[in-house]
């Protein structure tokens, strides 16, 4: 396992040569092959985002979210039973448990391999997609400066396992398939049933899809019933397979939350909870604060930047398609759909007004298309050629140095070039926290574990599943709307899995909860009092507050008498009723 210090400059050396000798390549389309390009590419991006890839330690607290999700799925696979993803769906879970399964450990290097593969599973179809459309120059030249802010940047939010993920690269695909049903004829059955099968996956891995699966399901319709090639039936048909495809998947999944008992759980968790999650803010809001979110993340600012310069010169250029086709497609469908995309990921991105980072993943498809269309427009005119070419070296120039000077900058000051040290790291061994280690000392890794606050990097690196849904408590104290709700799971939760440890982690460590009088577990007052009663208080580590069961301690026997009494047996056989 390779590891990396604070300024590897035997790494950077070589790759970002690798990164001038990709823009090269893609402006001289010296690679005729188009698998052999994509290779490079997704090697160079694999190389890029290798430090972070090796951090065995979180990068984003929403990773080890997920994680420890995955981790207690392989114990009890019932999802919004067992765990609830709270803005994040079954499908970013489950698939952690899968590479799990496979023999992968549940930790975060695992998690940063997953992430770099949907990433490359994102951009390859993106970028087929643009190639059937626009070609494998304007293809090319669009896919480079997402492969570099991809690979280049050090933001957290851009490197960690998201939620977002599957459910882009779900959209990608189906947007892969309209691209290649708009060149077909007479397109085929299956590609209409895969595209509802996509769709209806997408809002269960985040909600926040659900507004880009239905904007990219209506161009499809749209474009079946404006075909005059096709009769009617052939028509109604298609529309048929992906209607009822798309219906069947959502209604089938919601057959199986049902089956297994946790319809309700669904509906209020899930459903009602995330359709009231954030400020809600008016859209004309939230434009006006847009200019302040994207410079969180200057990489794709740069990228914003240079798709508004090369449409710009579009517009000054006056530049039209010839008989505004792109080939055998009508401009119109592309140009429109292209631009209902960007508008309905810009709303789904804002709509929250949480203005998280990971949240822009929504936008990145159809920015990468509009950045290919922009290109193949200007290459149409040959008196353009010249231009454009030197306009996008000259971009592609000063990506690569906006991306270099910080690196060179900080190696001269002695700052860390590299954010995600991995040097006094065990390579797969993850390290231990103080917490981790006092948690240890009384339970097992499998043995079910409570973390009040929100640190969920204690389940990760004790391996040891949560024994309560919500494996961060901040709903429980801060989400209003639904708070009786919350609290009211958590403290059937934590009877249910009597944990042998709890930990209150809420103090100067914690993600947001930070003030122990008045958000510590004693916010929900049975549950203080269950603690006091069960558990001994075995002091401060790290800022967070170490409980263990009895048992562990006193050698008594704690067992359930019926639902919501809990009894202690000592050694003698006599057994007491504690609390109720």
């Amino acid at each position: 396992m390779p590891s990396f210090d604070s300024s590897p400059v035997t790494y950077w050396v070589p790759v970002y040569l690798l990164c001038w000798l990709l823009a090269w390549v893609t402006l001289t389309s010296k690679l005729r092959s188009s698998w052999l390009f994509l290779g490079f590419s997704f090697l160079l991006l694999f190389l890029l985002r290798l430090a972070s890839i090796v951090y065995n330690q979180e990068i984003n607290p929403d990773e080890s979210q997920m994680i420890a999700q995955a981790l207690t799925l392989r114990y009890d696979p019932v999802f919004w039973r067992s765990v609830d993803g709270t803005t994040g769906g079954p499908l970013n879970t489950y698939l952690l448990t899968w590479v799990g399964l496979l023999g992968l450990p549940f930790d975060y290097i695992t998690a940063h391999l997953v992430a770099y593969a949907l990433v490359t599973v994102i951009l390859l179809l993106t970028y087929k997609t643009a190639s059937y459309w626009f070609g494998e120059t304007p293809a090319r030249w669009a896919l480079l400066p997402f492969v570099l802010m991809l690979g280049l940047t050090q933001n957290a939010d851009l490197l960690h396992y998201n939620s977002e993920l599957i459910g882009v690269a779900l959209l990608s695909g189906a947007g892969y398939l309209y691209a290649r049903i708009l060149n077909e004829s007479r397109p085929s059955l299956w590609r209409f049933g895969v595209i509802g099968l996509a769709l209806g996956l997408v809002p269960f891995s985040k909600l926040q899809g659900l507004p880009l699966a239905i904007t990219l399901g209506m161009f499809v319709g749209i474009d079946l019933l404006t075909r005059r090639q096709l009769s009617a039936g052939a028509k109604w048909a298609r529309l048929g397979v992906l209607v009822v495809s798309g219906c069947a998947t959502v209604s089938g999944l919601i057959g199986l939350i049902a089956l297994n008992g946790v319809f309700d759980s669904f509906v209020t968790f899930y459903l009602k909870a995330n359709f009231g999650y954030g400020d809600s803010p008016s859209i004309g809001s939230q434009l006006k604060s847009l200019p302040a979110y994207l410079h969180n993340v200057d990489e794709l600012l740069a990228i914003i930047v240079l798709t508004g310069a090369v449409w710009l010169t579009v517009l000054v250029r006056r530049t039209a398609l010839p008989e505004d086709r792109i080939g055998s497609q009508p401009t119109w469908k592309i140009g429109s759909f292209l631009v209902f995309m960007v508008a309905v990921g810009l709303y789904a991105v804002l709509r929250t007004g949480m203005n998280f980072v990971h949240y822009l993943f929504f936008i990145f498809n159809p920015l990468l298309l509009l950045l290919a269309y922009g290109w193949r427009t200007l290459l149409s005119d040959k008196r353009t050629l010249t231009l454009v070419w030197r306009s996008q070296a000259v971009a592609t120039a000063v990506l690569l140095v906006l991306f270099c000077f910080p690196t060179i900058v900080n190696q001269l000051q002695g700052k860390p070039t590299n954010l995600y040290m991995s040097d006094k790291q065990g390579g797969w061994k993850m390290p231990l926290s103080p917490v981790a280690k006092a948690v240890l000392k009384y339970a097992y890794p499998g043995e079910k574990l409570v973390v009040w606050g929100w640190m969920c990097s204690y389940y990760v690196e004790t391996r040891m599943p949560q024994g309560v849904a919500e494996n961060h408590s901040q709903r429980s104290v801060f989400f209003k709307p639904m708070l009786k709700e919350y609290q009211h799971r958590y403290l059937a939760n934590v009877l249910r899995s009597f944990p042998p440890v709890f930990v209150d982690a809420v103090g100067n460590h914690n993600l947001w909860m930070t003030d122990r009088k008045t958000q510590g577990h004693e916010f929900i007052k049975p549950l203080g009092r269950f603690v006091a009663a069960h558990y001994k208080y075995m002091g401060l580590v790290n800022d967070a507050r170490i409980y263990v069961r009895l048992d562990r301690i006193e050698g008594r026997h704690c067992i359930l008498t019926q639902p919501g009494t809990l009894a202690a047996k000592s050694p003698s056989g006599a057994t007491a009723v504690l609390i109720h």
